[in-house]
């Protein structure tokens, strides 16, 4: 199932997911990814993020919000695997940008498991 996947976030599931044969060296933290955001470097085709999908699209409002969407949505229509209650979730989803008193935000809308 991972194969259908452009972005695996671990989360709690690191330890799983080298089990079942992941390669520990293509792990992205969250000092990486924002470093990549940071100096506007290309993104990977696919990710293996350290972290849960929420840790994932918080890192992206660093740029404007309506190119953070467009970035962050490559990933995420192309389809997620997130560890999350001990076991594998696989879906595909968007980010939207909502707004409040405080600002901008991305959030997800129309998450869909992969079947």
């Amino acid at each position: 199932m991972f194969e259908k996947c452009k972005l695996i976030c671990l989360g709690e599931g690191k330890a799983d997911w080298l089990a079942k044969g992941g390669d520990a060296a293509l792990v992205c933290s969250v000092d990486q990814l924002r470093g990549m955001l940071l100096i506007g470097e290309e993104l990977p085709e696919k990710i293996v993020f350290d972290g849960s999908l929420k840790e994932f699209i918080r890192l992206f409002p660093e740029r404007t919000p309506e190119e953070s969407c467009e970035a962050v949505n490559v990933y995420l229509e192309q389809g997620v695997a997130e560890w999350e209650n001990d076991h594998w979730e696989f879906f595909t989803c968007r980010a939207a940008v909502l707004g409040c008193c405080s600002g901008f935000y991305l959030s997800i809308v129309n998450k869909k498991d992969i079947k």
